[in-house]
């Protein structure tokens, strides 16, 4: 999978980034499996549109429809830069399968000690 177009990007409320991507594939069942490696995914299919969210503290949320071919990402304020790329990197690592998912949790690891870094008290 990957994001063929960037429809919008908004600024939240809450300081958030939102960003809504067309994918020039749906969001299959497998993704959504693949997400469940790195944070929390809700499903919702008694819905007329099967939804669902997933959500990676700290770092993005995702929200969409199974099936569909457009999503939206929302990036925390204060760690968008360094989570800039984080959602390209889940649809390019999730066609290498198991493989992906071991180097998907490297990166995840390494961006989450830049966080650390960056928001731990200096001495």
């Amino acid at each position: 999978m990957r994001i063929v177009k960037s429809i919008q990007t908004k600024l939240c409320v809450d300081g958030s980034l939102m960003k809504e991507f067309v994918l020039d594939e749906p969001l299959l069942p497998e993704f959504l499996r693949f997400l469940e490696s790195f944070g929390t995914v809700k499903r919702y299919p008694h819905m007329r549109h099967p939804y669902f969210s997933f959500e990676k503290e700290h770092f993005i949320s995702v929200k969409g429809f199974s099936g569909d071919q457009s999503v939206e990402v929302r990036y925390r304020k204060e760690n968008a830069d360094l989570l800039a790329d984080y959602f390209h990197l889940l649809l390019f690592y999730f066609r290498e399968g198991e493989a992906g998912t071991s180097k998907m949790l490297e990166i995840t690891e390494t961006i989450r000690g830049k966080m650390k870094t960056r928001f731990s008290p200096e001495k």
